[in-house]
């Protein structure tokens, strides 16, 4: 059977958006949960941030959607 990943590996590559998304949102959940889920907005603006972050970014909502929904897509198993 094959799958859209050839290897292990390839599964757990993650893009620079993927990784600042996936980090700002545990940073969010541990230091303010009170926020936790944050919107989009408050997504792109914890990526976004200049404070504690290298190298600083400059994400789109568009950019954050895209990304966001490939990784939904990866992590909901394929039937």
């Amino acid at each position: 059977m094959s799958s859209e990943h050839d290897t292990p590996g390839e599964a757990l590559r993650l893009s620079s958006t993927d990784i600042r998304i996936l980090g700002s949102l545990i940073e969010k959940q541990a230091t303010s949960p009170e926020t936790y889920p944050l919107t989009l907005n408050a997504l792109v603006i914890a990526c976004n941030q200049k404070t504690s972050r290298e190298p600083v970014m400059n994400l789109t909502q568009g950019q954050v959607g895209q990304s966001l929904r490939a990784l939904e897509a990866r992590a909901s198993p394929a039937w």
